[in-house]
């Protein structure tokens, strides 16, 4: 007597994978929360080279620049690199100037409580209480944990591309504005001192 055979699973439905162990689960979060913070510190370091270049440039220009001007049309160069100098600082001050936001939807998800429970711009909010119990609720749940911590590492992530994209826009202004501007200045001044003009 032949023993009946089951019929074999559908080869084209998914098979749903498990987690990795909770020692690369940790390892994935330490080192993804490691580089967040260390592009961060990146971006604020950059930031502020722009912030002394930019100053130290208009300073120079203000106190040295009109022994160098020696005609009225020179000042639209000057101004252009100023104006570059400006641009650039206000871009370098906003990646990093410190910014406090709420970033809401990666923590307790109750009638009274929607904030994310891993950034103090956030739960300072809270009470005492409250935090201390949607902590011990995030951490003795673990189809919750995991989530919260991907929320707020995207968060970071959204910050971080805000950060650098002010920090191209503000290289940028020194990459095309200064070269402009001392090019256009060196033309007209070459073509004043040849022409004898004052």
């Amino acid at each position: 007597m032949e023993t009946p055979k089951h019929p074999d699973p559908d080869p084209e439905l998914p098979k749903k994978k498990k987690l990795g162990t909770n020692r690369g689960i940790e390892t994935l979060f330490r080192n993804t929360y490691r580089v967040h913070v260390e592009l961060s510190a990146l971006a604020d370091s950059k930031a502020n080279f722009l912030i002394s270049v930019n100053s130290i440039v208009m300073v120079l220009i203000v106190s040295h620049g009109m022994e160098y001007v020696t005609h009225r049309a020179l000042l639209l160069p000057v101004g252009i690199v100023m104006a570059t100098c400006i641009g650039s600082m206000i871009f370098a001050v906003l990646v990093a100037r410190p910014r406090i936001a709420k970033l809401k939807g990666a923590g307790i998800h109750s009638e009274k409580i929607d904030t994310n429970l891993l950034f103090f711009g956030s739960f300072t909010g809270l009470t005492k209480e409250e935090y201390i119990t949607g902590l011990s609720e995030t951490m003795k749940d673990g189809e919750l944990l995991y989530p919260t911590m991907m929320a707020d590492i995207y968060e970071m992530g959204k910050v971080l591309q805000k950060k650098f994209a002010r920090l191209q826009s503000a290289y940028g202004f020194l990459l095309y504005g200064m070269p402009v501007g001392v090019i256009i200045f060196l033309i007209m001044q070459g073509y004043f001192i040849a022409k004898g003009l004052k």
